[in-house]
């Protein structure tokens, strides 16, 4: 008689999953769907469906949804406050990698994610020589795939993930193979115009050298002279990266001089100003997921004429832990929080994967401050695929 092999099943299903991941908004939801459904149907099965509550991070990720859920009893606009919602389905992926994935699958998974992030660098590479068109990819900004911003903390990552596995190589035929590929991620990142990932990388860089040499100084020094080398190359040879730091750099000057909040980062310390009125009238709740734009928009009618330019290119406030504190208050934000508490204190006996938590933290931790990442697509299954694995190294190392 035929039967199905779930556990099989479901890591080969979170192989294809880390593969699509870069590469794929349909593939993320047509593998999402394959992976939660029979999980699913065995954990129901087997009667082991409450087994999910043992693991710490699990248990934060549901208590921070759940009260996502709950906000829905103060929201004025109940229907576009469950469609936003309803969007944190793509972090349930998680779970099932958590509680599903197996010792021999765990590099494989890995090994997967790293082979779509090369795709797609093919592919972006191309775009920039002008090979081909792919998508709506540019010259001037070589995206495959996902928005700028969000290519570049997956660009980010990866660079630190290669870099990760290069510090912990002990052939030199890897190490070279691997620096080779380091080059490459890290150029096509100072190629597109993602600061946010830019910056993220450079943040990440220094912590993934302090975890790795116990000498603190020759971490500090390995950091400041790789930082130095990759920045000036960038700055030289990418006019992306150059015009977008003289931007920056302009964008602040007039903020400065001339109040002016019509730019990227102007734009921002608006909605700083804004947020904190927010917060200051439903400090404890929130004004409800999407309320709390209305009252934004509302805001700048009022008081803030100077600011009206912010209407159409604001849907959000362009800051993750912002973003939550004007929707869901202190709670939630204290939720959201303790997710991440949960997360950096899983202890992670493997020195790989225990630098991999550390890389992810800091890149994420740093790209929430301007911009509302996980709250899109593709950030968020990155978000499932790699807390979900390191979720499962722990419970791996903890079964032996």
């Amino acid at each position: 008689m035929f039967t199905i092999n779930y556990n099989k099943y479901i890591n080969y299903m979170i192989i294809l999953y880390a593969f699509a991941l870069p590469l794929s908004r349909a593939g993320i939801v047509l593998l999402s769907v394959l992976l939660l459904v029979p999980w699913a149907i065995k954990a129901v099965v087997t009667k082991r469906i409450l087994e999910i509550f043992k693991l710490p991070v699990v248990k934060a990720l549901l208590l921070f949804l759940f009260f996502n859920v709950l906000s829905l009893l103060w929201s004025e606009h109940l229907l576009s406050a469950w469609d936003y919602v309803l969007k944190y389905w793509y972090f349930l992926p998680l779970v099932v990698i958590a509680t599903s994935l197996e010792k021999r699958y765990v590099s494989v998974a890995l090994s997967a994610f790293v082979l779509g992030m090369f795709i797609s660098e093919i592919l972006s590479y191309g775009v920039f020589f002008e090979v081909w068109q792919f998508n709506k990819a540019t010259i001037e900004n070589p995206t495959p795939f996902m928005h700028h911003i969000e290519y570049s903390v997956f660009l980010a990552f990866t660079a630190l993930l290669v870099l990760n596995h290069i510090f912990n190589a002990t052939q030199l035929r890897t190490k070279i193979l691997y620096s080779v590929f380091f080059i490459t991620v890290s150029g096509n990142l100072f190629l597109t115009a993602g600061r946010t990932g830019q910056f993220a990388f450079i943040v990440g860089l220094f912590v993934l050298a302090l975890v790795s040499f116990k000498n603190k100084i020759k971490a500090l020094g390995i950091s400041i002279i790789l930082t130095g080398v990759i920045l000036f190359v960038a700055f030289s040879i990418s006019n992306t990266f150059k015009e977008r730091l003289i931007i920056g750099s302009e964008n602040l000057v007039n903020l400065v001089e001339k109040r002016d909040f019509c730019t990227s980062w102007g734009g921002r310390v608006g909605a700083w100003i804004l947020s904190k009125e927010i917060i200051l009238k439903s400090p404890i709740l929130g004004e409800g997921t999407t309320d709390a734009m209305n009252e934004f928009h509302t805001l700048i009618d009022k008081k803030y004429p100077q600011m009206r330019c912010m209407h159409d290119s604001f849907m959000h406030v362009h800051n993750q832990y912002l973003q939550i504190f004007v929707q869901l208050g202190v709670i939630g934000l204290l939720l959201f929080i303790f997710m991440f508490y949960t997360i950096f204190t899983l202890e992670i006996k493997k020195k790989e994967y225990r630098n991999i938590k550390y890389i992810y933290l800091a890149v994420l931790l740093f790209s929430m401050i301007p911009e509302v990442l996980l709250h899109r697509q593709f950030n968020m299954a990155l978000f499932a695929f790699v807390i979900g694995l390191l979720v499962a190294q722990n419970r791996i190392e903890n079964e032996i």
